[in-house]
């Protein structure tokens, strides 16, 4: 891998990190939010719905590159790094997984004591939960809260990774034995079935890395991003059942459209050691990731405050949120890693 692919996928991955910011930071069409406010709804659908839905499929992409590259030449595999690279994943992948489920828990629990604190918060009593069996209160915390998700919801793309990572030697036997397109192929048309426990859309987006991502560099066309732009807008203006058959080609278009975009911006000579402000934004773009939920919701909730219920205050906060978030969030991951570098290590894999 070249280091220009390197910081392309640092920097896309802080990218994806802002957008799933602004997914997490809109307001919903509550009495108490954002209904009958269609200006706000449009423009939440349009960053957040339209060109977030590229995120997390470009996150599993990248995962999915840089875990494949090495492991198969085309002849036979090679099982004896696949097993390394596994057992790698523990402490960058579950070691980070358990330990940041464990923050909103905690979080949640300690506001809950503190008076006049509750309109910062969604999820409210939590302590209830724990008047169960350890069984249940281990499966609510890290696998299934009753929507699908752990208790802390954004981390699901890590629980389902590092499934897909424990399934990785039967995508790559299957791929030895047929082709990683047939594979890719096969998990394309497992999306539009619903299997039980089965991640078939991360995996999907996992194997689309491995075949496909350092390809995208021959598509130049600026047409490509422009014709993606038109697909959103369309599908927000004429939303019907068409688009959702249709998500997983319109995503790839869409994750086509930021690929070109990076190479417009930043050309072959780019090196993001010479931007020091970017370097440092990007080496905490995990931390971030992990540790979004619940404090995001709080900043977003305190920015409206000084505009009450009115639109220019919802999209005042939508817009802003992510970004000051951030910097807030790196700051603190700055320091974290500074005053106890050993345990942010622990916290974060290593990064």
């Amino acid at each position: 891998m070249t280091q220009y692919l390197s910081d392309k996928f640092k920097v896309l991955s802080l990218i994806s990190i802002i957008l799933v910011l602004y997914i997490h930071s809109g307001f919903h069409d509550y009495p108490n939010e954002i209904q009958g406010m269609i200006f706000n709804a449009n423009l939440q659908n349009f960053i957040s719905g339209m060109i977030g839905r590229c995120a997390v499929p470009l996150f599993y992409a990248i995962s999915g590159y840089l875990f494949f590259t090495g492991l198969y030449g085309g002849r036979n595999a090679n099982y004896q790094k696949l097993w390394f690279k596994i057992k790698k994943r523990g402490k960058t992948l579950l070691v980070p997984y358990i330990i940041a489920c464990l923050f909103p828990v905690v979080f949640n629990l300690a506001l809950e004591f503190i008076p006049g604190i509750e309109q910062f918060v969604n999820n409210k009593g939590i302590s209830k939960n724990f008047h169960q069996p350890i069984d249940k209160i281990l499966i609510f915390i890290y696998f299934d809260s009753g929507n699908g998700s752990p208790y802390a919801f954004h981390l699901w793309f890590l629980r389902d990774l590092i499934f897909i990572v424990i399934l990785s030697p039967i995508l790559l036997y299957a791929s030895e034995k047929t082709s990683k397109y047939a594979v890719c192929g096969i998990l394309f048309v497992l999306n539009y079935f619903t299997i039980p426990i089965l991640p078939s859309s991360g995996m999907f987006w996992f194997m689309f890395g491995y075949c496909f991502l350092d390809k995208l560099s021959n598509l130049k066309s600026i047409f490509i991003p422009v014709i993606f732009t038109v697909l959103c807008i369309t599908e927000i203006l004429y939303p019907c059942e068409l688009w959702k058959q249709i998500k997983i080609p319109i995503i790839i278009i869409g994750i086509t459209s930021i690929w070109i975009l990076y190479d417009k911006f930043c050309p072959k000579d780019f090196e993001i050691k010479k931007h020091n402000v970017l370097m440092k934004a990007c080496g905490f773009t995990f931390f971030i990731y992990l540790f979004h939920e619940p404090t995001l919701n709080i900043i977003r909730k305190i920015l409206i405050i000084p505009f009450y219920h009115s639109s220019f205050g919802f999209a005042f906060s939508y817009l802003a949120s992510p970004w000051i978030f951030a910097v807030i969030w790196i700051i603190i991951g700055i320091g974290f890693k500074r005053i106890m570098p050993h345990i942010y290590s622990i916290c974060t894999g290593g990064r």
